[in-house]
């Protein structure tokens, strides 16, 4: 199947892998390279006008990202995610967010904290005709990522970074699902937030924790309900 046209456009010849991997993620993120789709890099090469080098050492990155599935002798395809894998990754991200923010109240910086809290400012300052799904997930994985930051944990960082493309996905299309709860729910984005810091700056440990798994364990019901993909097909079991 042809490729359609995705207005990705001509990379740049500056760092020709970052900007490909850049933009593959962010048509993944979007849905524009929707689930479970192949990505042929012939095609995906001469569409953005780079060598196939750059394509292929941009979808190693994502394969590690969970945002593609490298299958041997078929190539790439898009990831796509049943119940399960959201589970999985939910799972996943509480386990991290308490350790994040239980070393953040020990850690946490002054300058942390306030990189946190330009996060929220520059949401403040969002008008409701601004507050789209893909401007607020990009703050949300933004703050979320000043979180583990300021929990200076080198290793939780990294292991932070491989779970936080496939997050974005689900959050993204999450929010473009639902008009009506995203007039509750992306209003109250910023008063939300806001607790993190403040259980961080009063290095409240206990608490920090409860608001974390509440704030996941809400996030994960959201896209559960709404996150739906082709389930996947089913493995035959030889006959015997």
């Amino acid at each position: 199947m042809a490729l359609k046209p995705l207005g990705l456009g001509l990379a740049s010849r500056r760092v020709l892998s970052d900007v490909v991997t850049d933009d593959l993620r962010d048509a993944i993120i979007s849905h524009d390279l929707e689930p479970g789709r192949r990505i042929a890099e012939d095609e995906l090469a001469l569409q953005m006008g780079v060598s196939r080098g750059p394509i292929r050492e941009a979808l190693m990155r994502l394969d590690r990202e969970g945002l593609v599935t490298i299958e041997r002798h078929k190539g790439a395809r898009v990831a796509s995610w049943d119940d399960t894998d959201i589970q999985e990754i939910y799972s996943m991200r509480s386990a991290l967010e308490v350790l994040a923010i239980e070393w953040a109240c020990k850690n946490a910086t002054a300058s942390d904290l306030k990189a946190m809290e330009e996060i929220l400012n520059v949401y403040s300052k969002l008008s409701e005709k601004q507050r789209t799904p893909r401007e607020v997930s990009r703050l949300d994985l933004e703050f979320h990522t000043a979180l583990f930051a300021a929990a200076h944990h080198e290793r939780l960082f990294k292991t932070w970074e491989v779970l936080r493309s496939q997050i974005h996905a689900f959050l993204v299309y999450t929010w473009s699902q639902d008009g009506k709860i995203n007039k509750v729910f992306l209003p109250q984005w910023g008063p939300d937030h806001k607790v993190f810091v403040e259980v961080i700056r009063n290095k409240q440990v206990e608490k920090a924790k409860e608001t974390v798994l509440g704030h996941v364990e809400r996030g994960l019901a959201r896209v559960a309900t709404h996150f739906v993909e082709e389930p996947k097909p089913k493995k035959r079991v030889a006959k015997r």
